[in-house]
């Protein structure tokens, strides 16, 4: 079996790569583990489709979004009609096509009506749909109504991933953290339905002066960067490392080693590769009780909040301090580690099938 995995990139990066999601890596060696062919392509077009009729047998779509948005409505809904008129032709042609729901509408939510019509036609279309847990499953089923052949399959870990460069003391030492102080952790994309200035505005609430705010991201609008950076300027214990288009990985694990807990306050989210990312570092995480969350974070390996409940958030950025951070930091790691990129691909193995 020949599988065109559209994963946005032009070539192929190894999961360690700076510039690279592991995700898409990860589960391509487990696939070819498997003895499925993978080609990462981004080109979808007629031309591609009946040139490849016969030698390809699936078309796997992750995030279908980037395919197609524009900032301009007219050119978006023109873009997403051609990527939805090329999978009806890949249908014709006997292709399987394959989307794996990662979150129920795109980040980037301008022009939704867009893609939620474009959602429906997937949903039309797809012989089969991957969702990472029961609560993606049902948000496909209520919102375009899909309710057939849609398969459950994991997040998987980040585990080993990247390189081992710094002890927490060490990278305490590196960043200027005394060892006793706690510190608290942002990683990843630095966006707005993260959730960033709810938690620069809780942690300046923090009483005391042992506590640390280490930022470690980046993204590509720079107005909101400059934004985040203001906030957080002038606070003796909050390190930024925030940068465009995309944080060195070195700062962002040397972050993550010198944390006691990663906080991601989510405005919305189903899926996060940040929580996989942080838990697969043993470092307990503080995100709102949503979307697959609550099946990732076990008991103990973090503290689901009420994002509906005010003072929330406060209130699990002090109870993390009174924790045994040493066990706290083993059932992070026992949460991720349940899900193994073997288990993860057989069950897709079993979504291109069908």
């Amino acid at each position: 079996m020949r599988v065109a995995f559209y994963y946005h990139q032009q070539k192929r990066l190894p999961a360690n790569h700076e510039g690279n999601n592991p995700y898409g890596a990860l589960l391509a060696e487990a696939l070819e583990r498997r003895g499925v062919e993978m080609d990462f392509e981004t080109d979808y077009s007629p031309e591609y489709l009946r040139r490849n009729e016969g030698r390809v047998q699936v078309l796997h779509l992750h995030w279908p979004h980037h395919d197609y948005y524009n900032d301009d409505a007219r050119i978006m809904q023109r873009q997403m009609e051609e990527l939805a008129a090329s999978l009806e032709l890949a249908r014709e042609l006997g292709y399987k096509v394959v989307w794996t729901a990662h979150n129920i509408y795109p980040h980037n939510r301008t022009h939704q009506y867009i893609d939620h019509e474009f959602r429906l036609h997937m949903c039309r279309l797809c012989t089969a749909i991957i969702a990472h847990c029961a609560a993606s499953a049902a948000g496909v089923k209520e919102t375009f109504g899909r309710s057939h052949d849609i398969f459950l399959a994991p997040h998987g870990h980040f585990i080993g991933v990247y390189p081992d460069i710094a002890t927490q003391s060490e990278a305490r030492r590196d960043l200027g953290i005394p060892a006793g102080d706690f510190a608290y952790g942002f990683i990843g994309g630095v966006l707005p339905y993260k959730g960033l200035e709810t938690l620069i505005e809780n942690f300046r609430r923090l009483p005391g002066e042992d506590s640390w705010l280490l930022l470690a991201g980046g993204g590509r609008y720079k107005p909101y960067l400059d934004k985040i950076r203001k906030l957080a300027a002038g606070h003796p214990r909050i390190i930024d490392k925030i940068i465009e288009p995309r944080v060195p990985t070195p700062d962002m694990i040397r972050v993550l080693r010198a944390t006691n807990a990663v906080v991601l306050p989510f405005l919305a989210t189903m899926s996060s590769g940040t929580v996989t990312l942080a838990l697969s570092e043993s470092r307990p995480v503080i995100a709102p009780n949503m979307g697959c969350l609550p099946e990732v974070i076990l008991p103990g390996g973090g503290l689901l909040y009420d994002p509906n409940r005010p003072g929330a958030l406060l209130e699990a950025m002090r109870e993390i301090r009174g924790w045994d951070l040493e066990e706290a930091y083993r059932t992070a790691l026992t949460s991720i580690r349940r899900y193994d990129w073997d288990r993860i691909a057989e069950i897709t193995l079993e979504a291109y099938r069908r």
